[in-house]
């Protein structure tokens, strides 16, 4: 994984913010400072991931990011201020719970770029913000083995999702079908519903 420090970050209070699959740091434009995570094609750094997150007053974990912050960043010790969601699932990767497994299989076998350009962002597709196709397979790669060989941290605790019912790489039914399980056994849990695409961050100023 990589990390990529925005305005001052991590000398400064900071966000952690887990990205989506493929998503390069200038399809971003954060006023807060933040430390982002992203390129899932290596695990290998997790405990420096989670060392960093130990700083951070808030987590922020969109699409794949969640099913990767669900899994590795939640220790005893982590207790963020607050932890949000934005179109993904703790599970990621899931028959009921996130993207079909099938689905992503076909995904990996048969990417097709402009296709995820514009399911990801909408009318407003820049292909400048995804990684070079090659890494974007890998990438897939990794996080599939990823979601199918690491299990949920059991002590992970969310307390906001953000659902885009428009989104058109994260199924909206599979989302709320998850949050609402999750909401079950989290009283204090909430969940907001956006008309934005996949990619949430033109309009919903969070970061």
């Amino acid at each position: 994984m990589k990390i990529h420090f925005f305005n001052d970050a991590p000398h400064t209070p900071f966000i952690l913010f887990c990205s989506g699959f493929g998503i390069l740091p200038q399809a971003f434009n954060p006023k807060k400072p933040l430390a982002m995570v992203y390129d899932y094609r290596d695990f290998s750094n997790a405990d420096e991931i989670c060392a960093l997150a130990q700083n951070a007053h808030t987590l922020i974990a969109w699409s794949m990011g969640v099913a990767f912050a669900s899994r590795i960043l939640y220790t005893p010790t982590y207790a963020p201020t607050k932890a949000i969601a934005i179109n993904g699932t703790p599970l990621g990767i899931d028959t009921q719970y996130g993207i079909h497994p099938k689905l992503f299989r076909r995904t990996i076998q048969h990417f097709d770029r402009k296709s995820f350009i514009q399911g990801c962002f909408g009318e407003s597709s820049n292909d400048s913000y995804l990684s070079p196709t090659h890494i974007l397979q890998e990438e897939l790669q990794s996080l599939e083995s990823f979601c199918a060989h690491t299990p949920l941290a059991h002590q992970s605790k969310w307390h906001e999702a953000y659902i885009s019912q428009k989104d058109m790489i994260f199924s909206p039914t599979a989302q709320n079908l998850a949050w609402e399980t999750y909401a079950k056994t989290h009283p204090s849990f909430s969940m907001h519903t956006l008309t934005s695409p996949h990619f949430v961050f033109d309009t919903l100023e969070i970061l």
